[in-house]
């Protein structure tokens, strides 16, 4: 199968790439069960934005697989009392990337907002599944089913946002 992705959506990875044609489209050949983009190397986080999207200059990165609480988002501990679970995944992911703030990623595609959506690693961690293990993330069923057994090994170890309730992110978005 031919791809062709709009000039405007596929800049970024191509301007990563160095690859730009003439006429403002690229065609990449795929099979049929791979993702639409084969592209990485080196990532520089000059900003962790939240707990599941970078940058790295100019470039916006959504991490791929997780979606973790918004900045404004609270959850509900054990206690009943309510936390900033927004805030504590930005912390926890501020915290992965220091470790290895070059990180090795794999460009796996380009959300329909422009970002890189890449799979990341710390050193041998694996930024997305560290934050799911931690419990401040979830795994993003909806586009890749990689983080759920760390999902459901926070959800039994009670960790995290499973300490207690919580919305997952895409219904607290819907709602706010």
């Amino acid at each position: 199968m031919n791809r062709h992705v709009p000039r405007s959506i596929a800049l970024p990875a191509l301007l990563c790439a160095g690859l730009i044609t003439a006429n403002g489209l690229f065609s990449i050949a795929l099979a049929d069960d791979q993702p639409p983009f084969d592209l990485g190397g080196t990532v520089t986080v000059t900003r962790v934005i939240d707990g599941d999207s970078l940058r790295s200059g100019d470039l916006r990165i959504r991490v791929h697989g997780i979606d973790a609480p918004e900045m404004r988002q609270s959850c509900v501990d054990g206690r009943g009392a309510s936390w900033a679970c927004g805030k504590a995944a930005r912390t926890a992911m501020t915290e992965i990337v220091s470790n290895a703030p070059n990180l090795q990623c794999d460009l796996l595609d380009v959300d329909r907002y422009g970002r890189l959506v890449m799979r990341c690693m710390a050193g041998d961690t694996d930024i997305a599944a560290a934050l799911v293990r931690r419990g401040l993330a979830l795994a993003y069923r909806r586009h890749a089913s990689d983080y759920i057994a760390a999902e459901q090994a926070a959800e039994k170890a009670g960790a995290g946002m499973w300490q207690g309730k919580f919305d997952p992110p895409w219904e607290w978005r819907k709602a706010n």
